[in-house]
């Protein structure tokens, strides 16, 4: 599933391929994609305007069409594709906006998790989606992410993969931030310390702008998520269990 790096890569092909070009046409291919909206309100919509700016929170994309905004989520299978080319058309694609031009731009979703809407504006989305803060926005200060652990209890694990208080991790890179930060998956929030907490926030956002940049080195635990590998950090073993019903991988050895 598409987590926080991979739509940070999304919005800014979004950004390269589609900003400042008009809408001439746009095909909706399944209407189920669409989730709430009907057809015939998301093109009338679009339909003559362009996208001046694209802007990401989380694992949402949003793009600014003048008076509306294109909501894209990608679910587990969502993809972006721009191409001239009508050969070119991605096997899945769901919907397919035309520009003058002849450019097209495909959201294409084999397994219809995702989703393509409209809403007034982003911030009053997440507002009313009660989604937390994105790891990468520059008002999440360690202050604030030692703020959203006081007083809380459970799995860290849990914690980092709620939505509602960090939004844009999911599993892998989760799994990624506690192996980095030698930390085991079940250790209860009230039980971390200072340093802790800092080597989680200082993990987390060095892991995202990595994956985004460029691929995580080859001292990832992403590179070795298979249980009786040797942990490319100690040799520890690496180890499976389930936390938060995900499937959790971990090393046996410095995650304590």
């Amino acid at each position: 599933m598409p987590e926080l790096p991979e739509v940070e890569t999304y919005t800014r092909y979004f950004a390269k391929h589609a900003l400042h070009q008009r809408i001439a046409r746009i095909d909706v291919r399944d209407e189920r994609i669409l989730a709430d909206i009907r057809k015939e309100t998301f093109v009338r919509k679009l339909k003559g305007r362009e996208f001046t700016e694209a802007r990401r929170h989380g694992k949402h994309l949003f793009a600014n069409a003048e008076k509306a905004w294109l909501h894209l989520h990608f679910g587990m299978t969502g993809d972006l594709a721009y191409y001239h080319d009508p050969a070119d058309e991605p096997r899945f694609a769901k919907v397919i906006l035309h520009f003058d031009g002849g450019g097209r731009l495909a959201f294409a979703d084999m397994r219809l998790f995702g989703l393509a809407n409209l809403v007034d504006s982003p911030d009053d989305f997440i507002r009313e989606r009660g989604l937390g803060v994105d790891p990468l926005d520059r008002s999440f200060t360690f202050a604030r992410f030692a703020q959203l652990l006081e007083g809380r209890r459970g799995a860290i694990k849990s914690l980092l993969m709620t939505q509602e208080i960090i939004a844009g991790l999911g599993n892998l890179y989760v799994d990624e931030i506690l192996f980095q930060s030698s930390i085991h998956p079940r250790r209860a929030i009230d039980r971390l310390r200072d340093a802790d907490k800092r080597a989680l926030f200082t993990s987390m956002r060095r892991i995202l702008r990595t994956a985004i940049e460029r691929d995580l080195p080859p001292r990832a635990l992403f590179h070795h998520r298979d249980t009786e590998s040797r942990c490319p950090k100690c040799g520890g073993t690496i180890r499976r269990m389930v936390v938060f019903g995900r499937t959790t991988y971990y090393c046996a050895a410095h995650q304590r």
